[in-house]
């Protein structure tokens, strides 16, 4: 019996050395160890140190098993979180794994986590505006903007997702505070935001309708405010500012009429604008255009 298990004792011994031979002695062999015992802190901590390793920093093997670790840490520990810093780091890893992998041997993995990532972020972005915190959701956002320009995902979606998520970005920065006006800073964050939808669709008719707003109530609170006491030179120069802001709203409000989008508004504001640029027969063409459809 004694003999016998001296047997297998040394047979075990026997067998764990020769599994040991599989598992080289350097950071990645250490990473692979840890990460397929699902020991995810100790593979991250040796795929740290292999990402700054000379012989590692350029094989795209490391930085897609930075990628993934970090990923099963994120979704771990910080799923929850509208700022992820083990996310984040996802990000860095697969932008560097896009530019070593020149072999593309892993393109199939790297989409599958861009799709995922990104749309963790973009998620985020949109849940952060209903706290609101603003700064939040434009980060996550920009962070999902920059993955999907890497990625092969359908740009016609992703584009239909940047659209979407500026219209809810407007609407948050717009509802900050319903009690007070919007201050300039606000306006002009407005401004950009549908300046940057047209930039990507032209056509679409409520950015171009709400940009012809902006600039239009603009002028008409700069004429309800004017100084009459002035100097002369000081009046004119409001006045140019004024016909400015009516000249930059009318495109817009042009164009979504042409679009037909919410028609009597469009031709109100046609009406307006052409009024305050003083130009009374086109002010008095869409004035009757507005009575026709109102019978």
């Amino acid at each position: 019996m004694k003999s016998f298990v001296y047997i297998s004792i040394l047979l075990l011994s026997v067998i764990a050395t020769a599994n040991a031979q599989f598992v080289k002695n350097n950071n990645i062999s250490k990473v692979e160890f840890y990460f397929q015992k699902n020991e995810l802190d100790s593979a991250k901590k040796y795929i740290d140190i292999a990402s700054k390793e000379s012989q590692y920093i350029n094989d795209a093997k490391t930085w897609f098993y930075k990628s993934i670790i970090y990923k099963d840490l994120y979704k771990l520990k910080e799923k929850e979180l509208l700022i992820s810093p083990l996310r984040d780091e996802v990000t860095t890893s697969l932008q560097q794994l896009l530019l070593v992998d020149t072999n593309k041997t892993y393109q199939s993995e790297t989409e599958s986590l861009i799709k995922y990532i990104s749309s963790t972020y973009y998620n985020d972005a949109a849940r952060a505006l209903t706290v609101p915190d603003i700064e939040v959701a434009k980060i996550n956002f920009e962070f999902y903007h920059t993955l999907t320009s890497l990625s092969s995902m359908d740009k016609k979606l992703i584009q239909e997702n940047i659209i979407q998520f500026k219209f809810a970005l407007a609407t948050a920065i717009g509802t900050i505070d319903e009690e007070t006006a919007l201050d300039s800073t606000q306006k002009e964050a407005l401004k950009n935001i549908y300046t940057e939808i047209l930039a990507i669709d032209k056509q679409n008719a409520a950015a171009n309708y709400n940009l012809s707003l902006l600039y239009y109530n603009e002028g008409v609170d700069l004429a309800n405010n004017i100084d009459y006491d002035s100097d002369f030179d000081k009046l004119l120069e409001v006045q140019d500012k004024i016909a400015s802001l009516f000249s930059n709203a009318l495109p817009y409000m042009l164009k979504a009429y042409q679009l037909d989008y919410r028609k009597e508004d469009a031709l109100e504001g046609l009406k307006s604008i052409y009024r305050g640029l003083n130009n009374e027969e086109k002010s008095a063409y869409y004035e009757n255009e507005l009575k026709s459809i109102k019978k």
